[in-house]
């Protein structure tokens, strides 16, 4: 017997962004099993909630519905055995569904202490205790501490390249939104410091016209996976609000190096196998691509693929999501 399981998230799908990302990859996955998946989101095929409007939260302006259609949003609830609710604390109009179906919730972000105590304060004025809850990452799991004491952490997944490998080419690629925390900055001042024979490339949102950069503006995510394989080394610059890193993932699993600022959440996705430089710190960043070139870059590479292939690959998280709807 099958199960309906409605994924739902606040960020409009034609963007790109993690949550987004995730819910795809859950409905790719997933359909292949017992389980009948649709997605209730703004400019969703399945169940459209209506326009997204572009709102600043956590250092971000994300496209976010705040307001969906009633009428689609009570169909899709009839529709669902399973609610699966991506990032709760944006959708707070989902807090106020009446329903007996189960619901679980994932946390994604790592929010300011601001907005935790705001957001502690209003959930303690909620009735509806019927979840399960969850977070990808002990940074998010933080958050979820104004919700459940009980939080399970599932990471976000990736669908592992089999048939990929570490070519050499000593390029450099930036991929995030033109924002302060994704630190762009610092990828346009590494482009300067380094000799003119190098390739930057920044797939992002909005070009700059400083540095010495490919800006491929607003591409999809076919373009997007096209476009990083092999190029060389994968730059995240990234300054503070990280809970994850699902393109540190991506880019590794395109057959790039990854190296990241020294954000605990980098720290706690990669382990050992990952390449840190002092957040937001350009020399610490030029000394380690110094030690690099004396390097076994291959090695290095392995390490990393090897790593997220154990703990990321989709079919391992996949199943541990089975489990869970298996048995709310």
């Amino acid at each position: 017997m099958s199960t309906n399981l409605l994924l739902v998230s606040p960020y409009n799908v034609n963007f790109y962004g993690g949550v987004q990302n995730q819910v795809k990859l859950f409905k790719d996955g997933l359909d292949k099993t017992n389980f009948n998946v649709r997605i209730l989101a703004p400019d969703s095929s399945d169940y459209n909630i209506g326009n997204s409007f572009k709102i600043p939260f956590n250092g971000s302006n994300n496209p976010v519905s705040l307001l969906p259609n009633k009428k689609i949003l009570n169909e899709a609830i009839s529709w669902a055995d399973i609610i699966h609710i991506h990032e709760p604390f944006i959708p707070l109009f989902f807090w106020r569904i009446k329903t007996s179906k189960k619901i679980v919730v994932t946390h994604h972000a790592k929010i300011s202490k601001f907005i935790y105590f705001g957001l502690k304060c209003l959930y303690l004025t909620l009735k509806n205790k019927n979840y399960y809850s969850t977070a990808v990452s002990d940074e998010a799991k933080a958050n979820a501490l104004t919700l459940s004491k009980k939080t399970r952490i599932i990471p976000n997944f990736i669908d592992i390249n089999e048939n990929i490998f570490f070519i050499p080419n000593n390029n450099f690629l930036f991929i995030g939104r033109n924002e302060s925390r994704k630190n762009l900055k610092l990828f346009i001042n590494l482009s300067k410091s380094l000799d003119k024979t190098r390739e930057f490339i920044a797939i992002t949102n909005k070009s700059s016209k400083d540095g010495l950069i490919k800006y491929l503006i607003n591409i999809s995510d076919d373009e997007k996976n096209s476009i990083i394989k092999n190029v060389g080394f994968f730059i995240a610059p990234q300054t503070h609000s990280e809970s994850f890193g699902i393109t540190i993932l991506e880019a590794i699993n395109a057959g790039n190096i990854a190296i990241c600022s020294n954000l605990t959440a980098f720290n706690d996705l990669l382990g050992d196998s990952g390449i840190y430089f002092k957040n937001d710190n350009l020399h610490s960043l030029l000394n380690v691509l110094n030690q690099l070139n004396n390097a076994d870059l291959d090695k290095i590479w392995n390490k990393q693929y090897d790593h997220i292939n154990k703990y990321y690959n989709s079919q391992k998280v996949l199943d541990d999501w089975i489990y869970v709807y298996n048995n709310l």
